[in-house]
């Protein structure tokens, strides 16, 4: 029974986090879960109790409590009952409506950053105490150790998120982002809001990683649109032009490169675009050219990366630097990337080799994304037992950390191994991987 309403409150967090139109016919749908803490709220203003409130709508006082708490979907019945009742001219009943077969569905659905009572509803639906006074929020946000706790905090996320789960990292980072959105709200001078608000750009595009990494990449879209957003509103041009990084790698693993190149050069010729931002852009172009395999237009590219991380890597919006720091090298790295798909895989075995030489046991992440790519490149190149070690590795790291990247390499890995039906070892890594890509424990 705790399983199944921890998975309940899973499900209607994540309903609140990455709203979505769902098609359906004729069939009720939940809006902003601000329905059951709106309710509570007349329903107090009104001194009218639990057990009243049950006896005048012909409900139970339980399955009231279970709206009232996030833990359960209001009926639009039951909305319409309590907005008579309470007198709340139609506003209760609005915020459950009935969806058709015409509503909207697909990556471009918006998304928004929650107001003040949708933050205290998502407060709700974990029984978490987020709800917090306007006096508060507004002391918090005028006090500067709130800003450096929650840039500090934003840099321990990021190396959790290295070695942990994407799901259980994506919640705090979420948390946080309500957080600071509301701090933003409440804070008295625009310098401060614009403070606050770049710092939960930042968190949103993070959450959109870990979304990508979780598997969920129309999640991932919205968080990363939600972050450029905000970063606009702030008068921060860099986030808005890293957003067009994430969302051309984003493309780069749907295999769309003629949309992978387009977004990468936009992002480089964006006005916000620093050095580091043009660089990461032209990783990702390059890797858009090695698909189409545009051999000249990749090296290219990849020569402009090298020329403009020359500097080393310098701080951006809010702290904390733009793209991935647990790479050392990571020009290096994608050029191995690049090279395999150019069909040079024993070079990108090489090169890939060298970028994981370098890169710390603690970016467990990293090194399962970029091992999984040199493990494709050992099997290429008929490096049997290497490929096979290496692969091994990547499982090892990938299963604890849920890392959608990596399974989607090993993934091709498993259809390339096909052929190698009569190599025994091959063919109990076979069974491995695909164990480890449904979740199995693997031997």
């Amino acid at each position: 029974m705790a399983g199944t309403r921890l998975a309940y409150r899973q499900q209607e967090t994540r309903r609140l986090l990455f709203p979505r139109a769902v098609p359906c016919t004729g069939e009720v749908r939940w809006m902003s879960h601000e329905f059951g803490a709106e309710l509570r709220r007349r329903r107090v203003h009104a001194d009218i109790s639990l057990n009243e409130m049950a006896r005048r709508l012909n409900f139970s006082k339980g399955y009231l409590s279970k709206i009232e708490n996030g833990r359960q979907p209001p009926t639009e019945q039951l909305a319409r009952l309590a907005d008579a009742e309470l007198g709340a001219n139609g506003k209760l009943a609005a915020l459950v409506q009935r969806t058709g077969p015409d509503q909207p569905n697909g990556p471009d659905t918006e998304f928004t950053h929650p107001g003040r009572r949708e933050v205290l509803a998502f407060g709700s639906s974990l029984f978490l105490p987020l709800g917090i006074t306007e006096a508060d929020a507004e002391m918090a946000a005028e006090d500067p150790q709130t800003r450096l706790y929650y840039r500090d905090q934003f840099d321990r996320l990021r190396k959790r998120g290295q070695q942990s789960a994407p799901g259980l990292v994506l919640r705090t980072v979420a948390i946080e982002y309500c957080t600071l959105v509301e701090l933003a709200e409440a804070a008295p001078h625009p310098q401060g809001r614009a403070t606050f608000e770049i710092l939960a750009a930042r968190y949103a595009e993070y959450a959109g990683w870990m979304a990508q990494e979780a598997g969920d990449n129309q999640a991932s879209m919205a968080w990363t649109r939600q972050s450029a957003k905000l970063a606009a509103s702030a008068g921060d041009q860099a986030i808005s032009a890293y957003a067009l990084v994430r969302e051309a790698e984003l493309a780069m693993y749907a295999r769309d490169a003629t949309r992978t190149i387009s977004l990468a050069q936009q992002a480089q010729h964006h006005v916000g675009a620093d050095p580091r931002v043009k660089a990461l852009a032209a990783h990702r172009e390059a890797q858009g050219h090695a698909m189409l395999n545009n051999g000249h237009e990749c090296r290219a590219a990849l020569d402009r990366a090298e020329t403009l991380l020359g500097n080393g890597v310098h701080d951006g919006p809010g702290g904390s630097p733009l793209g991935s720091t647990t790479v050392k090298d990571l020009n290096l790295a994608v050029s191995g990337w690049c090279t395999f798909d150019l069909g040079r895989p024993k070079q990108a075995a090489e090169l890939l080799e060298r970028a994981l030489s370098r890169t710390a046991p603690t970016a467990r992440r990293a090194r399962a994304m970029y091992g999984a790519r040199l493990a494709l490149a050992y099997e290429a190149t008929s490096d049997l037992d290497r490929m096979c070690e290496v692969a091994s590795q990547v499982i090892a790291i990938a299963q604890p950390i849920g890392s959608a990247t990596a399974r989607t390499e090993l993934r091709r890995l498993t259809r390339a191994m096909a052929r190698r039906h009569n190599y025994r070892p091959a063919k109990q890594l076979h069974v491995e991987i695909t164990a480890a890509l449904f979740g199995f424990p693997v031997s």
